[in-house]
């Protein structure tokens, strides 16, 4: 999913993260090659969450749909190229990346809610334009929770498969929303090792260039609530014992705190100790607290 501008009648000006693109546009421009794409407009929900997943640099995203959808993703044949494009799109434009030509694109409103700097960025030449009758143009607002969310979903299913792959111990992520859905990673673990959590950490640091803040919490945390995190935090987390910080370290270029991509990155440890004294980490309880009839029946006694 790249943002593109107008920039004439046939041209678009593009902005490439270091992603898939990115890498397919620098073989085709090492060669002097254009490189043949074609944009999807309105494209149906699951194929949309595919283009978001982490994937290997030969694996398709639209395998990915697929699966999402649980049945083969219907396909068609771009017109002027051999790329395969969802077959219930609203519109397709189909063109060529142009290699060495630079034009200037942006400003643009993104995902951490601050507008992206204009630059000189690479340009595609259309080549053709089809749509259904009465298409749809569906756009994402900027920094709107549709955006946010659909780098959270896909992201967190590939980070957490390839933190698994390693740990597994590591039982659920999330990418929280004061994060923007892609800096701040919440890891929920059992714990094993002590120092396993670092491990993790620089796992999570790994798992997607755009982390730049992990929190490791223990299995009686729940990442998707953010009282619970910083509960842990507070509790079972010590700054000077239990803190990683990888500075200059290659981070989203979209980060306005950032210097060209270049962002320092914190992770924090907060887990309890596999040994301690009796009670130090024994969360208070009260019997019956999670009996979801009590207040009725106390309101009915008190009646």
């Amino acid at each position: 999913m790249n943002r593109l501008q107008i920039n004439g009648p046939d041209k678009l000006g593009i902005l490439i993260l270091p992603r898939d693109l990115s890498k397919f546009y620098e073989m085709a421009e090492g060669k002097n090659e254009p490189l043949p794409v074609s944009i999807c407009i309105g494209s149906d929900p699951m194929s949309l969450l595919a283009s978001q997943a982490i994937l290997p640099l030969n694996t398709d995203e639209l395998e990915v749909a697929g699966g999402l959808l649980k049945q083969p993703l219907n396909v068609v044949k771009s017109i002027t190229n051999e790329v395969r494009v969802p077959a219930s799109s609203e519109i397709v434009i189909e063109g060529r990346l142009l290699p060495e030509v630079r034009e200037m694109e942006g400003p643009f409103g993104e995902f951490p809610q601050y507008y992206g700097p204009a630059g000189n960025r690479q340009v595609i030449k259309i080549d053709a334009i089809t749509h259904r009758k009465q298409p749809v143009f569906h756009t994402i607002v900027p920094a709107a929770m549709e955006h946010l969310l659909l780098g959270a979903i896909p992201r967190e299913a590939s980070i957490l498969t390839a933190l698994q792959r390693q740990f597994s111990n590591v039982i659920d992520v999330h990418l929280s929303r004061g994060g923007v859905c892609r800096y701040h990673l919440a890891v929920k673990v059992k714990k094993r090792l002590e120092g396993e959590p670092k491990n993790i950490i620089m796992g999570g640091f790994a798992s997607h260039a755009d982390v730049k803040k992990v929190i490791v919490v223990d299995d009686d945390v729940d990442v998707h609530d953010p009282t619970a995190v910083e509960w842990a935090i507070a509790t079972r987390f010590q700054a000077s014992s239990d803190t990683v910080i990888v500075s200059g370290a290659l981070g989203s270029k979209l980060d306005p705190s950032g210097q060209d991509g270049l962002v320092d990155k914190m992770g924090l440890d907060a887990t309890k100790p596999l040994k301690s004294e009796p009670l130090r980490f024994t969360v208070v309880s009260i019997p019956g607290e999670e009996d979801d009839g009590l207040v009725e029946k106390w309101l009915d006694y008190s009646a």
